[in-house]
């Protein structure tokens, strides 16, 4: 174990960044991607199981779809709020323990919503979750960017954040099998549970980011234990170039400032119409569905489907990602999503369809827009210094909530509007993705 006495003029110095930029990618910090990985699943499951639940709570509980409204919506503005406080406290706190309070408290949340008897009471046990659900992701991504080399980085990125849309296509299969025979209930029981045994093993196994414990001098010992792990070469005493502070201070004012401050403008315009039509199938795809005269378990497997699709096109993405950097990928996809998200709402027009149909049309457009979620997220963790990464993506993530309120707010609006409507706010968004994108002038790796 090295020594760090008060005189360490002697001891040969090294760039902690560089080494882990410039190292191999090794076990153990595929063993903290997989961690996080499972983290951010849980958060897209817990995140989603409203939506799921809805059709089968407003014939249970008597409630037209517009009740449902207010909860979605203060729900995605308190998630917009999670989302800048849990940035904050990852960059003070530290990225770890902000995680795992984080994924504790939606997991107990979303298991107290069993119990509820009424709409109040489940308002009240959702806005705790969302509150959570916020403050998980922008940790979980910074802990995976700042273990990756940099040639790893936005593929790493991109593989974690693929879980949110497993987390989704884990809770439509869930639906369609807990919600026709045991109800709502046993779903969010079976979410809450599955998300606090990821929170035991993030207790026992997730480590601090190294980014953090370098500015921690009386946990000098646990920044080595962690370097050694991560396979990095390092002598047997040494001493650590305490990496640049971001200029104009560590402050949520850098944000907003020359040279960050179009990056996060345009940064937070691509989260927002991205989490707009996300959030309009998730919280409305199933009634959509519903409403078109489709049972529960059609309405369940079109929105997993949705998600399914988005699993392979973040997959495209990672690749396209890892080969050509993030930026020329979104604009790819963005287009192409356009394009798609017009043509399946024609395809799905017109009555009933073969339930094959439904599920080929909502992957088609998962593949796209979903997708196009993911990979903003290798965007912006090249977007922002290391010493403001988490609130970087906080705050951008929190600003762009205000499309996932939008689309959830006017779901009611687009539902009872059809389906052609429903696809058709899903191919303006990803048009309006690729414009956000190209405005974004930060240089980022491989882009």
């Amino acid at each position: 174990m090295a020594q760090f006495s008060e005189d360490e003029a002697d001891l040969p110095r090294i760039d902690m960044d560089r080494l882990i930029d410039e190292g191999r990618w090794s076990t153990y910090q595929k063993w903290v991607l997989a961690l996080c990985t499972a983290a951010i699943l849980l958060d897209g499951l817990d995140n989603q199981i409203l939506g799921f639940a809805m059709p089968a709570l407003m014939r249970e509980w008597g409630l037209p779809r517009e009740s449902f409204v207010p909860v979605v919506v203060a729900g995605l503005l308190i998630m917009s709020i999670g989302s800048g406080i849990g940035g904050w406290l990852g960059d003070r706190a530290g990225r770890r323990p902000t995680l795992i309070s984080a994924v504790g408290l939606f997991g107990l949340t979303t298991a107290a919503s069993a119990l509820a008897d009424n709409l109040p009471m489940l308002a009240g046990c959702r806005f705790l979750s969302t509150l959570a659900l916020g403050a998980a992701l922008p940790n979980a991504t910074a802990l995976v960017s700042e273990f990756s080399p940099a040639r790893r980085r936005s593929l790493s990125v991109s593989i974690s954040m693929l879980a949110v849309v497993l987390g989704g296509l884990v809770g439509g299969a869930l639906s369609a099998w807990l919600l026709p025979t045991y109800g709502w209930r046993v779903l969010f029981l079976t979410a809450g549970g599955l998300t606090l045994g990821v929170t035991a093993a993030l207790i026992a196994l997730l480590p601090e980011s190294p980014r953090i414990l370098v500015h921690r001098p009386h946990r000098r010992a646990e920044l080595e234990r962690v370097l050694r792990a991560s396979g990095l070469d390092l002598p047997d005493h040494f001493t650590i170039d305490q990496p640049l502070i971001a200029a104009g201070g560590g402050g949520v004012r850098v944000l907003f400032r020359p040279p960050l401050l179009r990056d996060t403008i345009a940064l937070s315009a691509a989260f927002l119409f991205g989490l707009l039509g996300n959030y309009l199938v998730f919280n409305w795809g199933p009634t959509m569905l519903a409403a078109l005269g489709y049972d529960l378990a059609v309405s369940s497997l079109g929105a997993g489907a949705f998600n399914l699709g988005g699993i392979v096109g973040a997959l495209i993405g990672a690749l396209l990602i890892d080969r050509f950097g993030p930026r020329w990928p979104v604009l790819a996809m963005a287009g192409l999503g356009t394009a798609c998200a017009f043509a399946v709402g024609q395809m799905l027009t017109g009555g009933l369809h073969p339930t094959s149909f439904v599920v080929l049309g909502f992957a088609a457009a998962g593949v796209f827009m979903s997708g196009l979620q993911v990979m903003l997220f290798s965007l912006a963790v090249n977007a922002f210094p290391a010493t403001i990464r988490a609130q970087g993506v906080g705050v951008t993530l929190s600003l762009g909530r205000i499309g996932a309120v939008a689309g959830s707010g006017m779901g009611a609006v687009i539902v009872a509007s059809g389906i052609t409507t429903f696809f058709a706010v899903l191919g303006l968004s990803c048009l309006a993705i690729g414009i956000a994108v190209m405005l974004v002038r930060r240089p980022v790796e491989g882009a």
